[in-house]
């Protein structure tokens, strides 16, 4: 049986991390650069984009600096940042007794045996605590905030102060924080955020044709025994259409494919085989993914997307007056589902007055039918 280091986890950390190399060595220079101004990266991405893979890269490669590095999720997030700076103990309930912090007052001090609960230190606080922090780590910080676009603004706006005033004491940190496309614009016109309106924004899209194909070829090279040709990945690289989440699952599925079909220890992958792992993989990709995406939107931005899909042209581009015309209402009524969508970033507008499709075969896949489960369906037949 070949290992198969594809790990197709939506929104988890993957066994094989897919390019980016220009963010990573851009992170790399920030890290011994201490006035550099990548030192606060703001990362946005669509879903499956590689947003939460590329922060734990980040991790990786600080924690190898010796850096502290603190990885936050969007529940709590000033909670979570003040119990790790503060050794808050899960079972006791108390911070730890070698935290002794200045941040009530002068000559006030706090301690593990004075303070039963984190939270009565007050968020107001993080500030000191993070100063106090930064003074004890000679390799400098790290702090990365996942899926931003549920943190509450006022949290990130504490966040962002108490990173500036730590910046401008001149101490080692950094801040790498990830969401959607449209959180971008919210946070940083928003005022207590000009820390990460100074941040270097990265935008990720999808991989060129030479990426993905060079990002296949590294993997499955490490796979003893297993034998791909360039005409296979050529195929799995035209299917994914340089999506990383959708790279993870073809690769997985043609790995799981070759053990399906091979009892040795050599295998040369087929075409057949590469057909279906593609059907798999673009199966899975749409439960996953792609219903995913359509249940969290509005039913007015659904009926958009499909005659969207309905008014594409050779160049896969959409005019925003046959939109208009073929649901039957001015261009000024669907403004609005228009500017959600590109906020969201399932379409952009290349053009004016035309629009096109970001996310892989969201085109075809909004057209099927209303996107029942398999088990509806089957009850439906059945006439339950």
């Amino acid at each position: 049986m070949f290992s198969n280091p594809f790990s197709p986890i939506f929104g988890g950390k993957p066994d094989v991390f897919f390019g980016r190399e220009r963010i990573l060595t851009m992170f790399d220079y920030a890290m011994v650069d201490v006035g550099s101004d990548d030192r606060a990266l703001f990362i946005t991405g669509t879903r499956g984009s590689g947003k939460t893979a590329l922060l734990e890269q980040l991790s990786i490669r600080a924690e190898a600096k010796k850096r502290r590095v603190i990885d936050l999720g969007p529940e709590d997030t000033i909670s979570q940042l003040i119990y790790t700076l503060t050794g808050y103990d899960e079972v006791t309930k108390t911070i730890s007794p070698n935290a002794s912090m200045s941040v009530l007052g002068v000559g006030a001090g706090l301690s593990g045996g004075s303070v039963s609960k984190t939270e009565h230190i007050g968020k107001k606080n993080l500030q000191a605590l993070l100063l106090e922090a930064c003074s004890k780590c000679k390799n400098g910080i790290l702090v990365t905030v996942d899926e931003i676009q549920k943190v509450p603004i006022d949290d990130l706006s504490t966040l962002c102060n108490a990173f500036q005033m730590a910046s401008r004491k001149g101490y080692d940190i950094m801040l790498a924080v990830a969401g959607l496309p449209y959180i971008y614009s919210d946070v940083i016109k928003h005022e207590g955020c000009t820390y990460l309106r100074r941040a270097s924004h990265e935008e990720l899209g999808l991989f060129t044709w030479e990426e993905a194909s060079e990002s296949f070829d590294k993997v499955f090279l490490k796979i003893n025994g297993l034998s791909v040709s360039r005409e296979i990945v050529d195929m799995l690289n035209q299917a994914s259409y340089g999506h990383p989440y959708i790279m993870q699952l073809l690769g997985y599925h043609l790995v799981l494919r070759a053990n399906e079909c091979s009892s040795g220890k050599k295998y040369s992958v087929t075409k057949d085989d590469a057909k279906v792992a593609i059907d798999n993989a673009l199966f899975a990709y749409e439960q996953r993914a792609l219903k995913p995406l359509l249940d969290e939107i509005t039913d007015g931005e659904v009926t958009y997307l499909k005659m969207m899909s309905d008014c594409l042209d050779s160049d896969r581009l959409a005019e925003t007056s046959d939109i208009a015309r073929g649901l039957g209402v001015t261009q000024s009524k669907l403004s609005r589902q228009r500017s959600k969508l590109i906020n969201y970033g399932i379409i952009a507008s290349p053009e004016r007055g035309k629009v096109m499709f970001c996310i892989p075969y969201l085109s075809d896949y909004v057209k099927k039918d209303e996107f029942v489960s398999d088990a509806v369906s089957v009850a439906r037949a059945r006439r339950v």
